[in-house]
């Protein structure tokens, strides 16, 4: 039984996207050699793992009892290649991350699960910080990884930079806040109440002239929903808000007269790593999850607008 990495890879990813020419689109190969792989597998061990009589190739009863097996000898190979580097390079590679403060942490989260998933041996950290800090990490190589709210940063040679897009604003309050009660919220109307600003004071306007600053936007979330103030929260985490039980009196102001900036998130990295395939998957994965959460903000905006007065979030 002679069969390889590459044919259970392909086998797979074919189950898995639903064609040999999705499969082909991602693995950045041609369709033909994806076919090649899966016949010769199905040669190797004496099976027909898809129908191919159909329109879209089906797995057949072999292909769908032996594709968690594949999976698993996959997973297994990860680990046996991580844990082969990590022998070569003498210890596990250590990969370190600076995220400034107000950034949701949600989607760098399943980034680095992805991550380890695919470097099971991979050791590391992430730290919370100002921006100026995160800059100052990303430029003294004390990081790899560098995420913060900024214009366009400057670097120093042999750093990289990707704007990872944007944040959109909604102004979120307690649903028994005096705000709660208004048809439609202006500038005006917030500014007479506490706000809750996110991050260092300094990189923020604030509207009130009574406010409190946090540096972790879910405390931020959390203060407005006992009531403490009202607050500006990333329009993403508004609507997800409600799944918390501690959010549950949270809700999005009608607040479209008030005006928020939209803050730009940037990627930025060393280019000096050890292990630069660490880094590249890290980046592409980051990048793939906040244009796929991008796409359905503004689906949601196109969709219904701004959320309706009192709306949970």
């Amino acid at each position: 039984m002679d069969w390889t990495i590459e044919q259970l890879v392909s086998f797979v990813t074919s189950a898995e996207e639903g064609s040999f020419s999705a499969a082909a689109r991602s693995l950045g190969r041609a369709q033909s050699v994806v076919s090649t792989h899966i016949s010769m597998l199905e040669d190797a061990l004496g099976v027909t793992l898809f129908d191919r009589s159909t329109r879209s190739p089906a797995l057949t009863e072999a292909g769908r009892d032996l594709l968690p097996e594949a999976k698993a000898v996959l997973r297994q190979s990860r680990r046996f290649q991580s844990r082969a580097m990590a022998q070569f390079d003498g210890q596990a590679f250590k990969f370190s991350i600076a995220v400034s403060y107000g950034i949701p942490l949600q989607t760098i989260s399943e980034s680095v699960a992805a991550l380890t998933q695919r470097y099971p041996y991979v050791s590391g950290e992430m730290n919370l910080a100002s921006v100026s800090s995160v800059l100052e990490q990303v430029r003294q190589r004390n990081v790899h990884i560098g995420v913060v709210f900024s214009e366009a940063p400057h670097l120093q040679e042999n750093c990289e930079r990707m704007c990872l897009g944007q944040l959109q604003y909604c102004a979120v309050a307690s649903r028994h806040s005096e705000l709660a009660k208004l048809e439609r919220v202006t500038a005006h109307d917030v500014s007479q109440h506490r706000q809750i600003l996110l991050g260092d004071e300094g990189q923020q306007s604030h509207i009130s002239s009574q406010y409190l600053v946090v540096n972790d936007i879910f405390c931020a979330a959390y203060w407005a929903a006992l009531g403490i103030g009202w607050a500006a929260l990333p329009l993403r985490m508004a609507q997800q808000a409600s799944s918390y039980d501690v959010l549950r009196d949270l809700v999005v102001l009608n607040s479209e007269k008030v005006i928020f900036p939209v803050r730009n998130i940037f990627l930025l990295w060393s280019q000096d790593v050890q292990r630069r395939d660490v880094q590249e998957f890290f980046i592409q994965d980051l990048q793939a999850r906040y244009l796929a959460q991008r796409d359905k903000v503004m689906q949601a905006i196109s969709q219904s607008g701004f959320f309706p007065k009192g709306l949970p979030a």
